[in-house]
């Protein structure tokens, strides 16, 4: 058995891959990332917005975006260098102090973690919208009425030098090129993904970022681990492996735990691997709804997707947050999203053609447990009966913000999201405590039972953040990386 290949692998580069890629090539690290998706460049997407390459990852091709249907669950989440960041509102935001009152091992608290978001702040550097847009200003509005606190919030984008840009009104050109314009942040604004930040400035230091690289597996060696691979080469995928003293697997809140599940239950690569492996995952309390027509001054703008939100947090551990107007009339799409089309007796006049889309989040507290079938396909289940109070809590805060607008609300229908919760932010499934009994890794994010492995992801996180994750993500892996290099 020869020397292993690398000081440390680190299979994905979201929020917490970057993070490690970073700090380990400063400490100088023979440090490689494994990505299964692409980078994006403007090229890509440009081709994206034509039509020509793939907004969704699958077989046929690498796309940013991949929605897993699980049994009892559907989420999006991203694929692609940077993970998350390319598909994030790009809200960067610390989570609320009272999540770590429980079920965080001992040693981990807000005040614990101040210095390591003040790291990621540095970073990212996130700042307010420049100029309140109609949207911004009519939700301040509302909650006026309501009596509910209104925050712009700090936002990871590069503004235009002139913010007048941000108010003026978009040319719509296709449901495709609307979703590339979303996903880059918007017309006049561009958002900082990892790619921007953490990644560029890991290469710099040596680290090696591999695109189109899907792990497969993870198995012990005498002096690490071997991690073998599936890379995307010439439209073909053919199998490679890498060797590493440490491995770090930050694939993902869903994505984690698959592998492990994997290499545990179907390959026996990792059998000590926790029994508590899928438990404790949740949905960060996702919901959302559509406001159609609200008596309320709006215009389109080429802002970005988010631009502000409810905090309802003191009153029900819940934020409701803006995300932009929905466009119905797009290209050869035309009247395919108008609301009207699809809900009887509803009738839009050219000064009322708006549909405006929020976005709910909170501390849903009813974890749900990820586990794997004999043919490999991962399942979610849960008790939804344990959610009817924050759901009822949930909904009557958007419907007091459709009465306050003036609009029509329209929600998910309740047979559905009851059956498959959905999620833009998974948590846990892979989570951090003080023993196998309750978790799969340590404090320190190594794996129980397996020295050298770690886990740097969502899938650590032991409760809802409440909040968008992604800064959290960050703040802990800055820990978590800084604890393997000590050790080194």
């Amino acid at each position: 058995m020869g020397a292993p290949d690398y000081d440390l692998i680190v299979i994905g580069s979201g929020f917490g891959g970057a993070v490690c890629a970073l700090r380990s090539a400063q400490a100088g690290m023979r440090v490689v990332v494994l990505e299964r998706g692409r980078r994006m460049t403007p090229e890509v997407y440009e081709d994206i917005a034509a039509g020509q390459a793939p907004l969704f990852h699958g077989e046929r091709g690498p796309g940013p975006l991949e929605l897993l249907r699980l049994r009892g669950l559907l989420a999006l989440t991203a694929s692609a260098v940077g993970g998350g960041s390319n598909i994030y509102t790009a809200v960067t935001i610390r989570a609320p102090h009272e999540i770590f009152d429980d079920h965080w091992p001992s040693g981990w608290s807000h005040e614990r973690l101040a210095p390591y978001y003040d790291r990621v702040e540095a970073m990212i550097a996130p700042t307010q919208i420049p100029l309140g847009l109609s949207r911004t200003r009519a939700l301040e509005a509302i909650g006026r009425r309501i009596g509910t606190e209104v925050t712009r919030l700090p936002l990871s984008m590069d503004w235009p030098t002139d913010a007048g840009a941000l108010d003026e009104r978009p040319i719509t050109d296709g449901v495709y090129r609307e979703a590339a314009t979303w996903l880059r942040g918007g017309r006049a604004s561009r958002k900082r993904t990892l790619a921007q930040t953490y990644l560029p400035a890991a290469e710099s230091c040596g680290a090696v970022i591999r695109p189109l690289h899907e792990v497969l597996a993870i198995a012990p060696r005498d002096d690490g681990y071997r991690v073998d691979f599936r890379q995307l080469q010439d439209g073909e995928w053919c199998d490679g492996s890498l060797s590493a003293r440490r491995v770090i697997v930050a694939a993902g809140a869903l994505n984690t735990p698959r592998l492990l599940l994997r290499c545990r239950d179907l390959l026996g690569t990792l059998p000590r691997l926790s029994q508590a492996l899928g438990q404790r995952f949740f949905t960060n309390g996702d919901f959302g709804g559509l406001l159609i027509g609200p008596e309320i001054d709006l215009a389109p703008d080429a802002g970005p997707p988010v631009t502000a939100w409810m905090d309802l947090w003191r009153r029900d551990r819940l934020y409701l947050m803006e995300t932009g107007l929905v466009p119905f009339d797009i290209g050869s799409f035309t009247g395919l999203l108008n609301p009207a089309r699809w809900f009887g007796g509803m009738r839009l006049g050219p000064a009322k053609r708006c549909t405006w889309s929020f976005g709910t989040m909170g501390y849903r507290d009813n974890p749900g447990r990820l586990v794997l079938g004999r043919r490999g396909a991962m399942a979610h289940r849960h008790d939804p009966g344990r959610d009817a109070a924050f759901h009822a809590r949930t909904i009557a805060l958007l419907r007091e913000l459709g009465a306050a607008a003036g609009g029509k609300l329209i929600l998910p229908p309740a047979a559905v999201f009851k059956r498959w919760p959905i999620t833009v932010h998974p948590l846990g499934g892979a989570v951090m405590a003080e023993s196998p009994e309750a978790g799969v890794a340590d404090p320190c994010g190594e794996v129980f039972g397996y020295p050298g492995l770690y886990i740097a992801d969502g899938s650590m996180v032991p409760t809802p953040t409440g909040v968008p994750p992604s800064m959290t993500i960050a703040a802990l892996t800055e820990r978590i990386i800084e604890h393997l290099i000590e050790r080194c």
